[in-house]
């Protein structure tokens, strides 16, 4: 997927992993791509592009198809490079 396509769809997640990180509880957040991206196939591609990269940096685990986990004491690092990469 080209680079412009996957940068339309970063401030949404990052909206979304800082919405996420306020309103919970407990000791990691989930994210969810289809609450971010519905039905659109290419959100969710980039969406998934956007999570393994931080999955093989360490900040992320996949849990199963289309669920993210984060630990809480790694959100500030998730967020640091996810705002570096807009």
């Amino acid at each position: 997927m080209k680079v412009w396509k996957i940068r339309q769809y970063l401030p949404a997640l990052l909206l979304y992993v800082q919405r996420r990180v306020g309103g919970e509880r407990g000791v990691v957040v989930a994210v969810r791509t289809r609450d971010i991206c519905g039905v659109d196939r290419r959100c969710g591609r980039a969406v998934y592009s956007l999570m393994m990269r931080l999955v093989a940096k360490g900040l992320a685990r996949r849990y199963k198809k289309g669920v993210y986990l984060i630990e809480r004491r790694a959100v500030e690092e998730v967020l640091t490079a996810l705002k570096e990469w807009i």
